[in-house]
């Protein structure tokens, strides 16, 4: 599991993450949500390894600062909110950038998991084109297939693999963020663990076994769907008023795909 206790960040003398403690289970899929500026893609980062923190993190048991960088690589591949890549790199070429050393030297066997990575992003095809020639939802798919050739099994040798994203489907239509929700939430029903800072409430209440709300670089209420979920922790959390599934009073029409994890 992933365990963070008391993790504080300071970035430029100021304090973004005030002693957050919660427990991420593989198995299961916690959400990170909270406004904007809360300290979600920070905390991420500190668990990720990215940057120091006061506090205690680990990962599988180990102190993540314990931790040479090839060895978190093994156990957990990490999607940023946005990645810039300025030469002119074939989507293969970007995904395979994923892949370890030991498989790189084996193409036929880079070439296969590098092929299930774009499949199951719905890139399939993609391999010859040009990063910079996708479009910017097409790009974060082809950096999702790049930590899937990172972390292609979600378990390995007994022991859980971890899928840490932010923001993983915000440039995404609603049919590939659907798409990139079950595919968290299968490497979760396989074993492994994922940690996703999300925006979208309904996507979130979907798919998540656990939501961590923040708020001014502090955790404000975690728990089940049910439990967070609230009216009263929304409008506290947010600052305005909102419902938890209610059809608007004038019947303005919403869209929520309910089946979207059975589909």
């Amino acid at each position: 599991m992933i365990e963070v206790s008391g993790v504080s960040v300071r970035l430029s003398g100021k304090t973004i993450v005030h002693g957050a403690s919660f427990v991420a289970e593989p198995g299961h899929l916690t959400a990170i949500a909270g406004p904007n500026g809360s300290g979600k893609t920070t905390t991420m980062k500190a668990v990720s390894g990215e940057l120091t923190y006061e506090g205690m993190a680990r990962i599988n048991g180990h102190d993540i600062r314990s931790l040479q960088p090839w060895q978190l690589a093994t156990l957990r591949g990490v999607l940023p909110q946005a990645s810039t890549i300025s030469f002119p790199f074939t989507v293969r070429e970007v995904v395979r950038m994923g892949l370890t050393s030991g498989l790189n030297r084996n193409p036929d066997k880079a070439e296969q998991i590098a092929a299930r990575a774009l499949e199951a992003v719905d890139l399939g095809g993609y391999e010859g084109r040009f990063y910079q020639q996708l479009s910017g939802g097409e790009q974060q798919r082809v950096q999702l297939a790049r930590v899937l050739c990172q972390i292609p099994e979600p378990v390995v040798d007994g022991r859980p693999c971890w899928l840490l994203l932010d923001e993983p489907v915000s440039s995404l239509d609603i049919s590939h963020q659907l798409t990139i929700m079950r595919l968290a939430r299968t490497f979760c029903n396989n074993g492994g663990g994922v940690i996703a800072v999300m925006h979208d409430l309904n996507l979130t209440a979907l798919f998540a076994d656990r939501i961590i709300l923040m708020k001014s670089g502090a955790i404000a209420a975690s728990g089940s769907v049910h439990d967070v979920l609230t009216d009263e922790t929304m409008q506290s959390v947010f600052g305005c008023p909102l419902r938890i599934n209610r059809v608007p009073d004038d019947g303005t029409p919403f869209v929520l795909a309910h089946s979207a994890v059975q589909g």
